[in-house]
């Protein structure tokens, strides 16, 4: 393109010596500063004043990716124009795009060229023919046939130049270079942290930013605290959602220890499945008190979980912990023994926490053992940007739920407090084997519970196997042991009876022999309601409609 407009540039063999000569890429400093200069040396050759006895010539051009068009006054350049095609425009024909770079232009130029006549120059022969209003064809493509419609008001004549010599268009097409620059766009990415591309996109989108996604690829992908804090290994993750609701679910782990100036060495991360809102808490230690002290503030602000996801850490599995939860209502779950992928999405929030805080401490110029200090911005930062795997943000998809009490009933009371239970029998020698055998409910969650059989053996099975064991209390009394005095209907005939049979005392047994009738005990006898008489019952109500013979059948009647 530098030597298509040669005879425009002073000196041009000089300028371009040491481009020529370079066969290294990237160029050093020294030749970067030599293309620059050519670059300004074309600027200048520009028509500073547009004259109207010279004809315009606009030549053409397309590649896979782009179209590009000059603007020239005796081969002079006026203007210049590229543009980056779209994801759907790139899939169109070569031909379409040769047009659609014409199209382009002259709709850009129309303030140029509408009444006056102009060349038109394109490597594209079939357009060339197309376009010729000197051919008037019969185009069976519509979408041609309204691009002819559109230029019919243009004076124009249309030539066919081979790709070769249309250098200008050519060249700009396939760089279709930019001249905007990032620093603001730099700035935004440093400002939050450096998000992703996703993420960056989706925020620049937000705020009606002039970026496009290309832009935004480039600045993420040139920035050398991102490659060195993220660097881009290949990993394959899981998106995988368990959780239905927001605060349904919460997954639990420990980061640390941490390099610290202040006791806090440790962060306990708390991750909500469903949302994947993030909590990160400076802890002391790795106690159960400090556990349920930092789970205790979560709670008070949102609510109480359904059920709490950790690994088998002793700070997680002990009694207080587990207590504490049970008794307000929240279930539990662990991962199997060495099986971090278990508890994997907070596995992964630990890694992206402590990214975005050495990202924020690198850019601020921070020492690691700082990290507090940036903890709620890096916070801020990831529940503001997209999650990839929602499709929205952690703020948006949490805060649209109803708080749950601690008195929200989450599992039967059979299996909130360990004991004896009663679990399917899966493996039966026969069928008229039992159907269940008697086992002890360590826990319970949701959907599974932890159980020990009677040879010691621990394991996990699920809530559909169990069932309650119904012990009876060994002081309640047998009813069959009870026996009741068989009464008549008639209240008269319990008087009538003899006291010691109700008293079930035995004639040897009478306190008659010694004490008086004054002495007996009074026994009140069973009283029964009287018997109401019986309501009289409403008469019958029968259709008074008598049944006719349908008149229709007069006529066949036989007299």
């Amino acid at each position: 393109m530098f030597a298509y407009y040669s005879k425009w540039i002073p000196k041009f063999s000089e300028k371009i010596r040491r481009l020529v000569n370079c066969k290294v890429f990237p160029m050093a400093p020294e030749l970067i500063q030599d293309f620059n200069n050519l670059r300004n040396c074309v600027v200048k050759s520009f028509v500073v004043d547009v004259e109207e006895d010279i004809p315009f010539c606009v030549e053409t051009d397309a590649s896979d990716v782009a179209i590009a068009a000059t603007l020239t006054q005796n081969k002079r350049p006026v203007a210049f124009f590229s543009r980056t095609l779209t994801k759907s425009e790139q899939h169109h024909s070569a031909v379409e795009k040769e047009a659609y770079a014409i199209i382009e232009a002259l709709r850009k130029w129309r303030h140029y060229l509408i009444g006056r006549k102009f060349q038109l120059i394109t490597d594209q022969k079939s357009i060339s023919y197309m376009f010729n209003i000197r051919h008037p064809g019969k185009i069976k493509n519509e979408k041609f046939t309204r691009w002819r419609l559109e230029l019919a008001p243009y004076n124009y004549d249309i030539i066919y130049r081979p790709g070769k010599e249309n250098v200008a268009a050519d060249a700009l097409s396939r760089t279709c270079g930019s001249l905007h620059t990032f620093d603001r766009l730099v700035h935004y990415h440093k400002a939050l942290c450096h998000p992703g591309i996703t993420r960056m996109a989706h925020w620049v989108k937000n705020q009606n930013l002039p970026y496009s996604i290309d832009e935004i690829r480039r600045v993420t992908s040139s920035c050398r605290t991102c490659s060195e804090i993220k660097p881009r290994f290949h990993n394959k993750r899981s998106t995988l959602i368990k959780a239905t609701a927001p605060f349904e679910r919460l997954s639990v782990d420990f980061k640390g220890p941490l390099p610290s100036n202040t006791p806090r060495k440790y962060l306990l991360t708390v991750v909500d499945e469903y949302s994947r809102f993030p909590f990160a808490i400076p802890c002391n230690d790795l106690s159960s008190t400090t556990v349920i002290q930092a789970l205790n503030q979560i709670f008070t602000l949102f609510g109480y979980p359904s059920y709490i996801h950790t690994d088998r850490g002793t700070s997680f599995i002990s009694r207080e912990l587990q207590s504490f939860l049970h008794s307000n209502g929240v279930a539990t779950s662990r991962t199997t023994p060495y099986n971090p992928c278990g508890n994997g999405q907070v596995e992964c929030y630990n890694g992206i926490i402590w990214r975005t805080v050495s990202l924020a401490l690198k850019t601020k110029g921070l020492v690691i053992t700082q990290w507090e200090k940036v903890l709620p911005e890096a916070l801020h930062s990831i529940r503001t940007l997209l999650c990839t795997a929602t499709n929205a943000t952690p703020h948006e998809r949490m805060f649209y739920h109803k708080r749950r009490a601690s008195s929200g009933v989450t599992l039967p009371s059979w299996l909130t407090t360990p004991g004896k239970i009663l679990m399917k029998n899966h493996v039966r020698q026969s069928k008229y084997d039992p159907l269940v055998q008697e086992v002890t409910l360590l826990e319970a969650n949701p959907d599974y519970a932890l159980v020990q059989l009677p040879d010691g053996k621990e394991t996990t099975v699920n809530l559909r196997h169990l069932a309650p064991a119904g012990d009876i209390v060994n002081n309640e009394p047998n009813l069959e042991d009870v026996n009741f005095p068989n009464l008549a209907d008639d209240p008269n005939q319990h008087t009538e009876a003899s006291e010691d049979t109700q008293l079930n005392l035995t004639p040897e047994d009478s306190p008659e022999k010694n004490m008086n009738d004054q002495d007996l005990p009074q026994v009140n006898p069973i009283w029964t309601p009287p018997r109401s008489p019986p309501r009289p019952q409403p008469p019958l109500r029968r259709s008074s409609r008598t049944t006719r013979p349908s008149e229709y059948l007069k006529d066949y009647v036989l007299k």
